[in-house]
């Protein structure tokens, strides 16, 4: 009964040390997650960082930046699991103590079996940190695909007609709260510097035009309104100039965070609550696109290497049994003979 009673013990303790493990890698996802999410719509920490880059550097770095805020903010879970991986190591040590001889276990015997011990626990290290390492491959590898489908998903909340816009005059655009969706702005409005941003991934790619318009007199000088052209505009446009009307999708805070510190840069100060007026749906919803291949090109990637990786783990369990083999072979050959 006592017996029993350790063995259920024993498992118990096993099935709460594989949550405890599940919660760490759960963890994990959830940062590279998070971080991706705020890369892509560059925000928070990813913001604060690039914004100093900037600064100091004159340009910011954002795979860097990526990899850092991940790496930083998975260290707790890495670390706790690199902990539990020594205290194994530990326990199965003590299990398996080798300097308990019987008589006659002569001293090139202990030297042998010292160096098969090594040998095991360094490949058994070897062992758990490849297999940690994959089971992190894997969770970029998840995090990146379900921000992949979040990014697509997130169109489905965008505007999606541009029939029967609102009629916006110069006045109501200072003083009113627009609306989402499709919009047209009547009457005379000046504009600013026209900035370019290209996006695009691999072969597909595209350049956008924004400019943004500037307050009536008497505001408090915050430009809450960009426009974007087509680049088949260009030759007919120019910084400074006047729009009569334009007709498009109206849609909230959502310009390249790029394109805003520039604008900073140059002297504008946008507002908190800005809006962009897209030529149409397929301008508003390309950089979805675009983030969303993105993410699923980089899972691929992570994918791969988590596939090798797990490759490279096989080898180190066949190597693993392989040296139990042969330590069990040996204390076998050693066993003394009964009386």
């Amino acid at each position: 009964m006592v017996d029993e009673w350790d063995d259920e013990k024993d498992e118990g303790s096993v099935k709460r040390g594989r949550f405890r493990l599940q919660l760490l890698w759960l963890w994990v996802f959830i940062v590279v997650l998070y971080f991706s999410w705020e890369s892509a719509s560059y925000r928070g920490l990813f913001a604060i960082i690039a914004e100093w880059e900037f600064d100091r550097l004159g340009q910011d770095l954002p795979t860097f930046n990526f990899v850092l805020l991940t790496m930083l903010f998975s260290w707790p879970a890495l670390s706790i699991l690199r902990r539990r991986r020594a205290r194994e190591m530990m326990v199965d040590e003590e299990d398996q103590d080798i300097f308990d001889p019987y008589s006659g276990k002569t001293e090139e015997d202990l030297t042998r079996a010292y160096m098969e011990q090594e040998q095991r626990r360094e490949t058994t290290l070897a062992l758990y940190a490849a297999r940690d390492y994959m089971n992190y491959l894997f969770s970029f590898t998840a995090a990146l695909w379900i921000a992949s489908v979040v990014s697509l998903l997130w169109t489905l909340t965008l505007p999606n007609s541009i029939e029967n816009p609102r009629n916006y005059a110069p006045n109501s655009l200072s003083s009113s709260k627009p609306v989402e969706g499709a919009a047209r702005f009547n009457g005379t409005l000046r504009y600013g510097r026209i900035a370019s941003f290209g996006r695009g991934i691999l072969f597909a790619r595209r350049t956008s035009l924004y400019a943004p318009l500037f307050p009536p007199r008497g505001s408090d000088g915050r430009i809450r309104y960009f426009v974007e052209f087509l680049p088949a505009e260009r030759p007919d446009i120019r910084s400074g100039a006047l729009i009569t009307h334009r007709t498009g999708v109206l849609v909230r805070s959502d310009l390249p965070g790029a394109l805003i510190r520039l604008y900073r840069y140059l002297g504008y100060q946008p507002s908190p609550d800005y809006y962009v007026l897209y030529v149409s749906l397929l301008t508003m919803r390309w950089p979805y696109y675009i983030i969303a291949a993105q993410f699923m090109l980089g899972g691929l990637v992570f994918f791969g290497s988590g596939l090798w990786q797990r490759r490279h783990l096989r080898h180190l369990q066949r190597e693993v049994v392989r040296l139990n083999a042969l330590h069990s072979r040996h204390d076998r050959l050693d066993v003394p003979p009964q009386a």
